[in-house]
């Protein structure tokens, strides 16, 4: 266990007393923010604190202080299924309180975005009333659970990844009362009735943790960018998992160590253990996790430092029987959900996208009212995706030709209306709102993606991920082009992620200017076209030929065309 000097956010956590902190007092204020150590602790309520960064130089120029504004996140296992009734209220919600916009995370959440001090009661209080949670959205413990959507609905299936998302994350979820406390009029209890927290302690982890539920022939959940990975082994039945540990996206600019990495496969594990066996993982990162560097603290480091043998001896030590080695399995297949699709009922569902998990109305497309007087009519299921689209679930054959009627009165596009570049795209919000971005990336690659396909490259079936910083919520590190910005209007390009997302890519070209992205782009799908051998994708060419010759080659097809010109 490292010994170093403990950071300001463990400490804050340590002085929480059950992560209340002093959250009530602050709402009571007139204050529009609150202190740094009390947006620690809301973090563990689903709640963090921002500021409006289009406006920060010219409040500053003004004299004046941020427009502060809060960001709520719901926590949602496996993607759903949502009530009518619960959608209708996250909607109710963005009207009276956010910024009348939904945001679909790659976590298979919903976000609020815009949300003053004053309206966090009124949020809260509103998505409980429903049955919807924030708590453990954010913070040191356990997030949202995600597993893939369709898992339990679709034709044929033997697995039902919500079942098992939503077991893990009820026993991983925090036992303190303080959320109920202080957004639902919870009564107070004393320290000797206060349920302590057994798995995580007073301080909790020392960083996030994430899990991911994969499929064997759908890993539409990345499965080894999470930092504990989980695959059923289904023969005629579920047999068991396949357990992997040490995954996660995130670095940080300049500092050499931090780095992405994918998970390792751990052990195979029967039904009745899995459990067990995530519980005592979690146990190991809660001891031996960097507590003094949250830049280095996630679980991945660990296993970076120790490797897969020390890692596995501990846990097995923890657990007091060995683990069987993990069957080999490879993953080929990611489905994006859009379109509609038979359910093992006589039932269907169908995937709409939803560029960059974006739901707002435009003059083009009025999706997120659309969506809502949809669900209103026809009652079906929601569920979210982990490429941030949305799946309407449970719709009777004969009610089909209405909703793809009530769609195109919307103007809300089929996924046979949408290329292929901008289907297989995503993006964190990064800025206005995110304090960490360091560029654009939701708001512009919507237009890098429209240059893109002006030059007629909109049929190419490749996947793009852009991030505002090196953070990569949106997994840009295992993309086929990651694309990570690095300062205003500069980003790091990446290539040779494989379509799967089971092979991490790599720096092709840094600082390059955002009016310079679509060049670039267009260059390496052009040499990859010029070179590639039959059948090969994107990803897995660049993977083959390497950064240095990829860079010769662009040179010689910049020398060819300044013949042919």
């Amino acid at each position: 266990m490292f010994e170093e000097k403990k950071s300001k956010v463990e400490i804050a956590k340590e002085n929480s007393n059950g992560l209340r902190g002093t959250i009530c007092e602050e709402l009571d204020s007139n204050s529009d923010h609150c202190s740094t150590e009390n947006t620690h602790i809301l973090k563990f309520h689903g709640i963090y604190q921002q500021d409006d960064r289009d406006l920060r130089q010219e409040l500053r120029k003004e004299g004046k202080d941020k427009k502060y504004i809060f960001m709520v996140r719901t926590k949602n296992p496996g993607g759903g299924e949502l009530s009518p009734e619960q959608w209708e209220v996250l909607n109710k919600i963005t009207d009276l309180y956010g910024n009348g916009t939904l945001r679909i995370t790659t976590r298979e959440d919903i976000q609020f975005h815009g949300v003053g001090k004053e309206e966090l009661e009124g949020t809260i209080r509103l998505l409980n009333s429903e049955l919807i949670s924030t708590y453990g959205a954010c913070g040191d413990g356990n997030r949202n659970t995600v597993a893939c959507p369709v898992s339990n609905i679709r034709k044929g299936s033997l697995f039902d990844g919500q079942k098992w998302a939503q077991l893990i994350s009820k026993h991983l979820s925090f036992k303190s009362k303080a959320y109920y406390e202080i957004w639902l009029d919870g009564e107070p209890i004393t320290k000797e009735e206060d349920e302590t927290e057994t798995l995580y302690g007073k301080t909790y982890l020392p960083r996030k943790f994430k899990i991911g539920i994969g499929l064997p022939d759908d890993n539409c959940v990345d499965v080894h960018t999470h930092d504990i990975g989980i695959i059923p082994l289904l023969n005629g039945g579920l047999k068991g998992f396949n357990v992997l540990v040490g995954g996660g996206m995130g670095s940080t600019n300049r500092k050499v160590k931090t780095f992405p990495r994918l998970a390792d496969p751990l052990a195979r594990v029967s039904p009745e253990n899995l459990i067990d066996v995530v519980t005592r993982i979690v146990e190991i990162q809660r001891d031996h996790g960097d507590r003094s560097d949250r830049n280095h603290a996630r679980m991945k480091y660990v296993l970076e430092e120790w490797g897969v043998e020390r890692f596995k001896e501990e846990l097995e030590r923890r657990l007091g029987y060995w683990l069987l080695p993990p069957e080999p399995i490879e993953l080929r297949h990611t489905e994006s959900h859009l379109g509609w699709h038979k359910q093992d009922t006589p039932l269907w569902y169908v995937g709409i996208f939803v560029e960059n998990g974006r739901l707002k109305d435009t003059e083009q497309s009025q999706i997120k009212t659309g969506l809502r007087e949809i669900v209103r009519c026809f009652r079906p299921g929601v569920r979210l995706t982990p490429s941030q689209d949305i799946v309407l679930a449970n719709i009777p054959e004969e009610k089909i030709k209405d909703i793809e009627s009530a769609l195109i009165d919307y103007g809300i596009k089929t996924e046979n209306e949408i290329t292929s570049l901008r289907k297989n795209s995503i993006a964190c919000p990064a800025l206005p709102t995110c304090g960490l971005a360091l560029a654009e990336a939701e708001r512009f690659l919507p237009y890098l993606i429209d240059e893109l396909e002006e030059r007629e490259y909109g049929d190419e079936e490749i996947k793009i991920r852009m991030s505002g910083c090196p953070n990569a919520c949106s997994r840009p590190p295992v993309a086929e082009i990651g694309i990570m910005g690095v300062s205003p209007k500069k980003y790091n390009l990446y290539v040779g992620g494989s379509f799967e997302g089971t092979r991490l890519n790599r720096l092709y070209e840094e600082l390059i200017d955002a009016e310079e992205l679509a060049d670039r782009i267009a260059e390496l799908i052009d040499i990859y076209h010029l070179n590639k051998r039959q059948g090969e994708r994107f990803g897995d060419f660049c993977n083959r030929v390497g950064v240095v010759k990829l860079k010769e080659l662009r040179i010689k097809l910049y020398e060819e065309h300044r013949r042919v010109v």
